[in-house]
């Protein structure tokens, strides 16, 4: 549904100006044996950048073989307890999951490890915070509520909010299971946003200072708050990430701007020429299969 403050050459274009053949060559020739893809050619192969490409491929025209390796590679490494670490021989599991549960999502496996995925992402406990003499600390330096919860990158720590984002990406807000999680996440991120719109890292200030917004953490929180609570959003969240993703102005920036954007049904023309304009000669973005995931996600549309 069109937000109020879109005008009318926000709407979504016909299509980008990029060499997808080429973007797909790249991501091609860095799979990795096994299945799978790193931050790099010939790096070791990671869940991030795996479930990312497979999010930017799966059921598309573009699909590539090294596509369904990869799936494969993810059900593998993922652990008895339902969650994912950084790599198949991590032992802990943590905000890799989240990442997991959406590539096999977007790639129709929706069966035992999503189910699982899930069950995981929702019962990871949290660190305690904000009771007895601490209080003072988070909510008159920190201005924040401290008995709001999100999701940490480890279990066991404090809630930060890409992680945040992201497991709400990976969890259905109809699930009656997660729900209420679901929701008290939403009002974490409602909490932390920085005073002038969109979000940073976690805290919205520091002993009475307010820290800016950063446009991947903002760009994640929209894409987020846009999939389980529109109305949360604020217009100043969306004028904050056009100009952060401008001022920080490379490929992740842009491209995370765009698929956040894109969620809403908007557009930023220029952010979408500069990206563009941002792929290598040899078809990817910055050498990095995980960011040329997310570039091709974006000029696509955004693709969820």
């Amino acid at each position: 549904m069109r937000r109020p403050w879109a005008t009318s050459s926000e709407r979504l274009p016909t299509g980008p100006e990029m060499d997808a053949g080429l973007a797909c060559d790249f991501l091609r020739a860095c799979a990795r044996p096994g299945g799978g893809w790193g931050y790099g050619p010939d790096r070791d192969t990671l869940v991030e950048p795996t479930a990312s490409v497979v999010l930017a491929l799966a059921g598309t025209a573009l699909e590539v073989h090294e596509t369904a390796q990869a799936v494969s590679w993810l059900e593998q490494a993922q652990h008895a307890d339902g969650g994912w670490g950084l790599h198949r021989d991590d032992p802990e599991s943590g905000w890799s999951t989240a990442w997991a549960v959406q590539a096999l999502l977007r790639a129709g496996v929706a069966g035992e490890a999503v189910v699982r995925g899930r069950a995981w992402l929702a019962s990871v406990p949290l660190a305690a915070t904000g009771k007895g003499a601490d209080e003072a600390l988070w909510t008159d330096n920190l201005r924040i509520d401290p008995t709001l919860q999100g999701w940490p990158w480890r279990p066991d720590e404090a809630s930060w909010v890409e992680p945040t984002a992201h497991v709400l990406l990976a969890l259905e807000p109809a699930d009656p299971s997660v729900r209420d999680r679901g929701l008290g996440a939403v009002r974490y991120l409602a909490d932390r946003r920085c005073a002038g719109g969109g979000w940073n890292v976690g805290n919205p200030y520091m002993f009475g200072r307010p820290f800016p917004a950063r446009a991947h953490p903002t760009a994640v929180a929209v894409f987020a708050l846009a999939r389980w609570s529109p109305a949360t959003l604020r217009s100043e969240d969306t004028s904050t990430l056009r100009a952060a993703m401008q001022e920080e102005g490379g490929a992740g920036a842009l491209a995370w701007g765009l698929i956040a954007l894109g969620s809403l049904g908007l557009d930023d023309p220029e952010a979408r020429t500069r990206l563009s304009g941002l792929q290598d000669p040899g078809g990817g973005w910055e050498g990095d299969p995980h960011v040329t995931a997310l570039a091709l996600r974006a000029l696509a549309g955004g693709r969820s």
